[in-house]
């Protein structure tokens, strides 16, 4: 590389061989190999010019004298790719530097590099079947936007990989204070326009065999991706967990446990409203339901074991939810009807509400009205609709 030749002018060193610089570049899939860095060196951020931006560091220094120095290993190990590490500048510089020889051992070096070029080893290893295609949905939710950490995601896809060098993105946090009643249809529109851009323009659909989703955004534009997306088999919901402010699901097993419990009114009536309150991360105050819609409504509940803003910790639970939920719509359908729209109240962190929408058959399940929770002194007040087309109305083609 251009870095280790122009160091031989300068220094007199000998260059390392091409051919352990090409190994050291496989090995690294041209990143740097510093722990939490993972840059890529062929590339500048800024300009996005194409260029070598690497530097090959040693873990033992090249001179004896040199940083983490040694007697008789510098010399032997100078050009061994095992002492070798591909970087970037600034932390070549970091790793080169005698005021951090204390803090940057070899021992910890050394590991630095084997739990990066195990972790290409394994991603490069992984088979067709495991690639996805991965997704950020992201809005404001009262008026506070927020980052999703694309290195934290590609890491919890694991053994999963991107289909793609970035995922695409379904971002409205530049859209602000539309959580009204005439914003919410113009949400729901930018929403579905942005969808159709990415699955159904471009890129035929049907290639998308696997989607992963990331999202914060506020339950009805969740709902509404959900419906969106419903008809795309294979899909992975993830859940920023506020315990560990990670993605990653807990490894909880699903065998003899009752995540939920479903509740519904003695007897349907046929003359009332229908509401389905979903209490996962919090407890839906039925009172405001009845308050909005009567007394008499039928009012079904999915309840979590426990409602938590933590509860929804593994893949597990979430599978459970998806269960529950499908089977409640079933059961409603056999007395309320393929028409008689249903009223939707959710305390749910993202990946349930995004499969509250994922849930609904266009074909079989009512229109539902979503609502939103601005508060306890104001409760709930209607957001938007899924599936009215089966009113003629148009809306969700998810």
């Amino acid at each position: 590389m251009a870095t280790v030749s122009d160091e031989k002018k300068k220094t007199g060193r000998a260059s390392t061989p091409k051919k352990v610089e090409n190994q050291l570049w496989a090995r690294a899939a041209g990143r740097c190999e510093f722990r939490g860095c993972n840059k890529i060196l062929y590339t500048d951020d800024l300009t996005k010019l194409k260029d070598n931006l690497s530097v090959i560091s040693h873990i033992i220094a090249y001179e004896k004298d040199g940083p983490r120095g040694h007697e008789t290993l510098s010399d032997l190990l100078k050009t061994d790719i095992s002492n070798l590490m591909l970087t970037c500048k600034d932390h070549g510089k970091i790793i080169d530097s005698y005021e951090h020889v204390a803090k940057y051992s070899v021992d910890l070096l050394r590991e630095y590099k084997k739990e990066h070029e195990d972790r290409i080893k394994i991603l490069t290893g992984v088979l067709e079947d495991f690639k996805t295609h991965v997704l950020l949905f992201l809005a404001p939710i009262d008026g506070r936007t927020f980052n999703i950490d694309q290195s934290q995601i590609f890491h919890t896809l694991q053994p999963r990989y991107s289909s793609t060098e970035y995922p695409y993105s379904i971002d409205l946090s530049d859209i602000c204070n539309v959580e009204t009643k005439e914003g919410w249809p113009f949400l729901c529109q930018t929403i579905n326009q942005k969808f159709k851009d990415i699955f159904r323009n471009g890129v035929n659909r049907k290639d998308f065999h696997h989607i992963s989703v990331f999202a914060l955004a506020p339950i009805p534009l969740l709902v509404y991706l959900g419906s969106l997306i419903g008809d795309i088999n294979n899909v992975d919901l993830y859940q920023k967990h506020r315990s560990t402010d990670k993605w990653t699901w807990k490894d909880e097993s699903e065998d003899g446990e009752i995540f939920y419990q479903i509740s519904g009114p003695e007897e349907h009536n046929a003359a009332a409203s229908t509401a389905i309150a979903i209490s996962v991360s919090g407890d839906v105050a039925k009172d405001n339901i009845r308050r909005l819609l009567g007394g008499d409504c039928n009012l079904y509940e999915i309840r979590a074991a426990n409602p938590g803003l933590d509860f929804l910790s593994s893949k597990a639970k979430q599978k459970a939810f998806s269960l529950a939920y499908r089977e409640l719509l079933r059961d409603i359908r056999g007395v309320n009807g393929h028409f008689n729209e249903i009223h939707l109240f959710s305390a749910s962190p993202a990946p349930v509400a995004i499969e509250s929408g994922r849930a609904v058959m266009p074909k079989c399940d009512p229109p539902i009205k979503v609502y939103d929770f601005i508060g306890k002194d104001s409760g709930f007040v209607y957001a938007l609709t899924i599936n009215e087309h089966l009113k003629g109305q148009g809306g969700s083609d998810g």
